[in-house]
C-alpha cells in the first residue's frame, strides 16, 4: 500500500496519497509524464495546487481545485511555503523514485 502523509488543515486532518490512479490522474491533469513532474526547477503555483488536489482527492471526492488553493493558503500562513514542497516530496517519494512503491 502506498504511504500517505498527514497534514493538519484548518478544518481537519487530511492525507496526501499518490497511488497508481492518482499518479495517472496527475499526468493527465498536468499534460506531461511523471518523470518530468518531480524534476522541474520552475514549478508553477498552478502545478503545486494540482499536485495537492490529486493527492487529497482520494478522501474527499467533492474537493475542488479552489478549495485546495484555500487549504494551501492556510498551510502557507501557518508553516511557510517550504512546508508544501516538503509534504509533496514526502508523499510522492521523489527522493527514491517517481513510481509508487510498497510501504
Amino acid at each position: 500500500m502506498r504511504k500517505s502523509v498527514e497534514i493538519q488543515t484548518e478544518d481537519k486532518v487530511r492525507h496526501l496519497k499518490y497511488g497508481m490512479n492518482a499518479l495517472i490522474n496527475l499526468e493527465q491533469e498536468m499534460g506531461r509524464p511523471l518523470s518530468e513532474i518531480g524534476n522541474e526547477q520552475n514549478t508553477k503555483l498552478e502545478d503545486l495546487r494540482t499536485m495537492f488536489y490529486v493527492g487529497l482527492k482520494h478522501e474527499d471526492k467533492d474537493l475542488t481545485q479552489e478549495q485546495v488553493g484555500d487549504i494551501m493558503d492556510y498551510l502557507i500562513s501557518v508553516h511557510g511555503m517550504n512546508y508544501l514542497s516538503e509534504k509533496l516530496a514526502e508523499a510522492m517519494d521523489f527522493g527514491n523514485s517517481a513510481m509508487p512503491s510498497e510501504k
